[in-house]
């Protein structure tokens, strides 16, 4: 076993200063190839995930279980964002292809375009209203007991932080896509999980 692996630096090297160290391996994240591939195997592995767990959370599953089925995939991809982030920003690495930004226009659109009305509810509504009140309108019927009117209010809040804590997701991962070209695209399954969640609480 190497020396360095079992007692760290040899002595002698303690004292020299770092300009005269033996170069080191560069970290996983910051090497083209190897970046390259473990960034398209996380963002296309959240994808299907994100995918496959909404088509699954629109069988009307328990929160406690379409919640974490929806995050676990996107916390997985920002986890590996953000290391390489800060592998990238210790190495010195050169900054990444503006054109990577275009995951996080992707996502954005993702964002902004996603339909706010469920689709087993849309055409269903009693109430007009316009905006992303709409939404509601379509869930609340014309005549409803206070009961239902407190969980409604409860699932709007839900609703309302699930769409904008993707939105500040997306924004995040645009300030970390000039070092992290996964945060780039991480933000494209990130924006379909939090629609994803926002539309579940509706229904």
């Amino acid at each position: 076993m190497l020396w360095s692996r079992r007692h760290g630096l040899p002595p002698g090297l303690r004292y020299l200063p770092k300009d005269d160290w033996p170069p080191q391996a560069a970290p996983l994240l910051t090497r083209p190839f190897e970046a390259g591939m473990t960034g398209w195997v996380v963002v296309f592995g959240a994808v299907i995930a994100e995918l496959a767990g909404g088509a699954a959370v629109a069988t009307r599953m328990p929160a406690v279980i379409a919640v974490p089925v929806l995050i676990f995939p996107v916390a997985v991809a920002l986890g590996f964002a953000v290391v390489q982030w800060w592998q990238a920003r210790s190495w010195g690495t050169e900054l990444a292809s503006r054109w990577h930004l275009a995951g996080v226009a992707a996502a954005a659109l993702t964002w902004l375009l996603w339909p706010i009305v469920p689709g087993v509810l849309a055409g269903t509504g009693t109430l007009t209203c316009t905006g992303r009140s709409q939404a509601f309108c379509y869930v609340a019927p014309s005549t409803a007991e206070a009961a239902y009117l407190r969980s409604l209010a409860l699932a709007a809040d839900y609703h309302v932080v699930a769409w904008w804590s993707t939105g500040a997701l997306i924004l995040i991962a645009a300030l970390l896509a000039r070092r992290s070209r996964i945060a780039a695209w991480a933000a494209i399954p990130a924006a379909f999980a939090g629609c994803e969640l926002a539309t579940y609480f509706l229904t």
